[in-house]
């Protein structure tokens, strides 16, 4: 299918203004790109790994949205909004719209715009996209990797593994829109400490689980159970989807949707017993506060792997977990990360 793609390079100041104009102009998506540094809202917002470095904020920002493409010659059914004069005036409605004739309503709308609040004019820019050529490109770059000594990842579109051997686990994987392929620096990580502290009874928590890859490899390792838990609704479901291709029983994992950090009460009274490992693989603005209230979910003997932790932030989150009465057992890096492994 044929999608358009618009891309207006603008100032910072000015991104939320051109945005209301493409809301008028019937565009009910877009993305802005900038450098802005990230607000403590929207950090708890982004319960995974972030980038590390931003980069300065230039001041520039781009938005970017699509139109569908040409994608069908029969005539369109007609669409209206209700009002005569909103559909003379809004190029963008169902099916194709002609590019120049949206880039033009949206000039004039933000020529007239700049009279009562000025800034630069923007450079709006557009290109027919094919998601044919695109929409699966990401999965070139995601091949059967090992993790452990006997534990080997690979995607659902992958054959069989040729590194494998009759010793090693295969974990099957289909990341969707949820993250955690595992080969990220602070997947790896958590999966190395996983492994050591796994038995048949171990009960374990995965909080912020994100494609469930590391609860499904505890439980491939031989614990007991698993329950996950994150803020984004899509995970929950690719986590259960991704246990049942690993054929994990359904009584073994079970994943809901929540915050740790503001629904404590409530997810502590989904899980009543107490856990033998909670791993978190966040962020370390979110394993700071959660050193304080992780506790009730663990064992008196209990072991707390922590990762998403910027070599940076290191002494921070060591700090945290010291302040909150863990004892740290382990330390680990790879790359610009390190994670904990910690006992209350």
């Amino acid at each position: 299918m044929k999608w358009i793609q618009y891309k207006v390079h603008t100032t910072t100041d000015a991104a939320d203004i051109i945005g209301e104009l493409l809301y008028e102009l019937g565009i009910q998506g877009f993305e802005i790109s900038d450098h802005v540094p990230l607000t403590p809202e929207e950090e708890k917002q982004m319960y995974t790994d972030i980038p590390a470095d931003m980069g300065p904020d230039d001041g520039k920002a781009v938005l970017t949205f699509y139109t569908e493409g040409d994608n069908a010659p029969e005539e369109k059914e007609f669409y209206s909004t209700g009002s005569s004069l909103r559909d003379a005036a809004n190029p963008v409605q169902d099916g194709y719209q002609d590019p120049e004739e949206l880039v033009a309503s949206l000039r004039s709308r933000i020529a007239d715009m700049q009279q009562f609040c000025p800034f630069p004019d923007p450079v709006i820019t557009y290109s027919v996209q094919d998601d044919a050529q695109w929409k699966d490109k990401w999965k070139d770059s995601f091949h059967p990797f090992r993790v452990t000594d006997d534990l080997i990842v690979t995607p659902v579109w992958e054959p069989a593994p040729e590194i494998a051997d009759e010793n090693d686990t295969i974990l099957l994987i289909e990341p969707g829109s949820a993250f955690g392929t595992g080969t990220h620096e602070t997947t790896r990580l958590c999966m190395t400490s996983l492994r050591s502290c796994i038995h048949k009874d171990t009960r374990i928590m995965d909080a912020g689980c994100g494609s469930g890859i590391l609860a499904i490899a505890a439980l491939l390792y031989g614990a007991d159970s698993a329950f996950c838990l994150d803020i984004d609704p899509s995970a929950v479901t690719g986590t259960l989807e991704n246990a049942e291709r690993n054929h994990i029983a359904a009584d073994r994992i079970r994943a809901i949707h929540g915050n740790i950090l503001e629904d404590s009460a409530a997810i502590k009274a989904e899980c009543p017993e107490p856990f033998d490992v909670v791993v978190a693989n966040i962020l370390a603005d979110v394993i700071i506060p959660l050193s304080g209230m992780i506790r009730p979910f663990l064992k008196p003997d209990g072991i707390f792997i922590s990762s998403g932790i910027l070599a940076s932030r290191g002494d921070d989150v060591r700090r945290a977990l010291t302040a909150n009465h863990f004892t740290i057992v382990e330390e680990n890096t790879l790359g610009e990360w390190i994670s904990f492994v910690a006992r209350p």
